[in-house]
C-alpha cells in the first residue's frame, strides 16, 4: 500500500458520516491529538479575553437576555457576524487559532474567514435550540465545530418536530475533547441544534465554530 493510499484509508476510518432526512454531518472524534487539544485548551484559558457589556446579551422576541456562556470572535480584517440582535466584530487571529483554522480549512479545502468561540464554564452553561442560517453565511459551506475540554451532549431536532407537525427522532451524540464536526448543507436549513444543560458536566468546555462569511 502506497503512503497516499494509507493516508486516505486512515482519513476514511477517522471520519464518521451521519445522515438522515435533510441532515448531513461529518464527525471526527479525534481531529486533534489529546496533547494538541489540551495544549490549545490551556492557551485559550490563559490568553483569551471574552466579550463583556452589551455584546453579552441576545434579543429574543424583542427582549434582551444574557448569553448563558462566554463568547468572543476572531477572523479576517473587517469581518463581522450578526445574530439575535447583536453584531460581533472579529478580532485579529491569534497565531494558534490561525494555525487551527488553516488545518481545518485544509481538511475540506475551504478558506474559513471567521470563528465564533463559546466558553461553557460547566454544565450550567448551555446553547439553546437554533439554526445557523444567517444571511451573511455562505450556506453551501459547512460550519466546522471543534470542541475542547468537557465532553457534552449535542442535540439535533428537525424543524417539523419543533413546529409539532410530525414525529422525527432527534439525533444526538457527545462532542469530545479534540473532536471536529462538519455541519454540511442542507443541515442548517431543516435542523435546529443545541447544547443542553448537564448537571454531571463539571469542567470547562470551549467550542470553536469556523464559518465562511460572505
Amino acid at each position: 500500500m502506497s503512503l497516499y493510499d494509507k493516508m486516505m484509508k486512515d482519513k476514511q476510518t477517522r471520519w464518521k458520516k451521519i445522515t438522515a432526512e435533510n441532515i448531513d454531518l461529518d464527525y471526527c472524534e479525534q481531529f486533534l491529538t489529546s496533547i494538541e487539544a489540551s495544549s490549545l485548551l490551556e492557551y485559550m484559558e490563559k490568553n483569551i479575553t471574552y466579550l463583556n457589556g452589551r455584546l453579552t446579551y441576545v434579543k429574543v422576541f424583542g427582549v434582551y437576555h444574557p448569553i448563558p456562556r462566554q463568547q468572543v470572535a476572531f477572523g479576517d480584517d473587517g469581518v463581522t457576524y450578526k445574530y439575535s440582535g447583536i453584531i460581533i466584530p472579529a478580532q485579529p487571529w491569534p497565531k494558534p487559532l490561525l494555525e487551527l483554522k488553516n488545518k481545518i480549512s485544509f481538511e475540506q479545502k475551504i478558506d474559513y474567514n471567521f470563528v465564533l468561540v463559546n466558553r461553557y464554564k460547566n454544565g450550567d452553561d448551555y446553547m439553546g435550540e437554533h439554526k445557523d442560517d444567517e444571511p451573511e453565511l455562505d450556506k453551501m459551506v459547512p460550519i466546522a465545530s471543534l470542541s475542547l475540554g468537557q465532553s457534552r451532549k449535542f442535540v439535533f431536532k428537525h424543524r417539523d418536530v419543533k413546529k409539532k407537525l410530525r414525529k422525527i427522532d432527534n439525533i444526538n451524540f457527545h462532542l469530545h475533547h479534540g473532536s471536529l464536526l462538519f455541519m454540511n448543507w442542507p443541515t442548517n436549513e431543516y435542523w435546529y441544534h443545541s447544547l443542553p444543560k448537564e448537571k454531571a458536566a463539571t469542567k470547562v468546555r470551549i467550542n470553536l465554530t469556523f464559518r465562511k462569511i460572505k
